[in-house]
C-alpha cells in the first residue's frame, strides 16, 4: 500500500514538471482505449440486442403508423374537397366571367396553369 503511494506521488510530481525532461515514473494512464464523450456505442453490430430492439420497434410500430397516417390523410384530402370542389369546365373563361357576375366581383386575378386556374380577388 505504502508502494501505491510512492508511485502515484512520483507520477503527480513528475506530470507537474517541465515537459522539456522526460517523467522518471510512467503515466498511469491507459492509453488503448478510446476516450467516450457521451453514453453511445463506439460501435454497431448486426447481431447486437440494440439492432435487434430497433427492428422489433420498427416492425411493431410502423404498421399502426401507416394506418393511422393514411387515415389522417384520407380525412384532410375529404375535407378540402368538400370545402372547395374541382369542378371541370369545358370553358374556362367564360366559367371566370359567370363566377364573377355570380359573386358581384369586376376585378379579380386569374393565373392560368396549365391544367389548372386559380383565380383571387
Amino acid at each position: 500500500m505504502l508502494l501505491g503511494r510512492l508511485v502515484r506521488q512520483g507520477a503527480s510530481v513528475a506530470s507537474r514538471s517541465s515537459s522539456l525532461c522526460s517523467p522518471a515514473v510512467p503515466s498511469l494512464r491507459r492509453g488503448f482505449a478510446a476516450q467516450v464523450t457521451s453514453p453511445r456505442p463506439l460501435s454497431m453490430r448486426g447481431d447486437g440486442l440494440m439492432a435487434q430492439c430497433i427492428v422489433a420497434a420498427l416492425v411493431y410500430f410502423v404498421p399502426q403508423d401507416v394506418v393511422f397516417l393514411g387515415g389522417l390523410f384520407y380525412l384532410w384530402h375529404s375535407t378540402a374537397v368538400s370545402a372547395a370542389p374541382k369542378v371541370k369546365q369545358a370553358d374556362a373563361e367564360s366559367a371566370v366571367e359567370e363566377w364573377k357576375t355570380k359573386k358581384g366581383l369586376e376585378m379579380v386575378k386569374v393565373v392560368k396553369g396549365r391544367s389548372t386556374w386559380y383565380v383571387t380577388s
